[in-house]
């Protein structure tokens, strides 16, 4: 079975297993006296780590951008310019992957597999519907269109103001949406 936890739920259960671990020696301190003096010798020991030993944190991007269009992923909003964009749940997951893969093609088997985690491709218009309703909260009445549908491939997020009739796939982009299209 394939769960897919989000970095919220991720976040909230490590913050729950070290308060219960920080609950247990401060229990278990209480009882013996002797035992806060090794656990604060502990923390020092681990503060006074060099910095060359720890490991890097890694810097993770809270805001994606393509062109105009914004997408906060802590606070979960969008705005294209100065317009806010509501986003329902799942419209908010499908601009996430889509502007995490912006200038490429994405076959609907690559959105429905990302988006939904789906393991098939349903004869729906799921897709569609979803595609329609956020076309239409993106790309505004006077906006130029960031949504794209190639026809008989995919759509394709870009800030550009078009795309060639012949769109031309990337190596990468072409191996990456052969894998994804193998279920």
């Amino acid at each position: 079975m394939d769960y897919h936890v989000e970095e919220a739920d991720i976040h909230s259960l490590l913050s729950n297993a070290v308060e219960k671990i920080v609950n247990q020696a401060l229990g278990a301190s209480r009882q013996n006296p002797g035992l806060s003096k090794q656990l604060l010798s502990i923390v020092k020991i681990i503060s006074r780590m060099d910095s060359s030993v720890r490991s890097p944190v890694e810097s993770r991007e809270t805001v994606l951008r393509v062109g105009s269009l914004e997408l906060d992923l802590i606070d979960r909003a969008a705005k294209r310019g100065n317009r806010q964009i509501d986003l329902l749940p799942r419209e908010f997951k499908l601009l996430k992957y889509m502007m995490q893969r912006s200038d490429e093609l994405l076959t609907r088997a690559a959105l429905i597999k990302g988006v939904w985690h789906y393991k098939f491709v349903p004869e729906t218009n799921l897709l569609d519907v979803h595609m329609g309703r956020l076309r239409r909260k993106v790309d505004g009445s006077n906006d130029a269109p960031m949504i794209r549908n190639v026809r008989g491939k995919g759509y394709v997020l870009s800030a550009a103001t078009a795309l060639s009739k012949n769109f031309t796939w990337t190596a990468e982009a072409q191996a990456r949406n052969a894998t994804s299209n193998k279920f």
